[in-house]
């Protein structure tokens, strides 16, 4: 009898002995990962990520960790796309993770960045009424304040940034909201965006000459230099409305931003 407990005690302590074992190789890759996205080896980082979560699926702090820095990677690399599927990811299926705030608020980061503002409050929106955690709500006071701007909505904006500063007046977003006070806001109309800059020229050349009020943006979009072109800015959406069926009219595809 004595044989058999001491036989079934070494084979836990082996067992354990190997768990721990497979752990601490996890943590070890996943160090190794954050090591290479700190160095801003996104591309390795991704591939060192992907191994982690290939080996590790049943481990949701380890899932949640390592799909939150492989979409970071890849909003650096500016992939959008599929940095939205990893965010998403965590926050369908890594609820109470670490990182499953940070997850819902970079969904709505990455809309922002590409000048989708609709689609940004809608996400910023869905997290608010989570009712987050009080470490993330100064950040997202400060998120709802911005994009509403962007979108006019004088009064929301107003709504958030007060919220801001009446919840959290010692914080960084706090001190960094009066900048959002000086911003200008307006609609404009897009008509095309090309990522060599002789055919942007070009065709800017040839909407002045029909009498268009024309500018660029330039932005990067999945690692490549982007040159959105932009005709007009106006105060209300009905100016730009009825800009965007003038351009119509002469061919033009169009769309209003914000």
């Amino acid at each position: 009898m004595k044989f058999k407990i001491k036989s079934f005690l070494y084979l836990i302590c082996v067992l354990c002995f190997v768990a721990c074992g497979r752990f601490a190789f996890a943590l070890g890759s996943l160090d190794t990962a954050k090591s290479l996205y700190m160095e801003k080896k996104y591309c390795q980082a991704i591939e060192e990520f992907g191994a982690v979560i290939s080996a590790n699926p049943d481990a949701p702090e380890i899932l949640s960790e390592a799909n939150y820095f492989t979409g970071a990677s890849y909003v650096n690399l500016f992939d959008f796309l599929t940095a939205k599927k990893n965010f998403k990811a965590i926050v369908e299926k890594y609820k109470g993770s670490a990182y499953y705030e940070d997850a819902y608020l970079a969904l709505g980061d990455v809309e922002f960045l590409q000048e989708n503002y609709r689609e940004a409050l809608k996400a910023y929106t869905e997290f608010y009424v989570t009712v987050p955690s009080t470490r993330r709500m100064a950040t997202l006071y400060f998120r709802l304040a911005e994009v509403n701007l962007k979108l006019n909505n004088r009064k929301e904006f107003n709504k958030y940034l007060g919220k801001l500063r009446q919840e959290f007046p010692q914080t960084f977003e706090a001190k960094d909201a009066g900048r959002l006070e000086g911003q200008e806001s307006f609609y404009t109309v897009q008509v095309g965006a090309f990522t060599n800059y002789d055919n942007a020229e070009k065709f800017i050349e040839v909407l002045r000459s029909k009498g268009y009020d024309v500018y660029s943006v330039t932005c990067m979009l999945a690692g490549k230099k982007l040159c959105r072109i932009r005709v007009g800015k106006f105060e209300t959406r009905p100016e730009a409305e009825e800009l965007k069926k003038r351009l119509e009219r002469d061919g033009y595809f169009a769309k209003i931003f914000p």
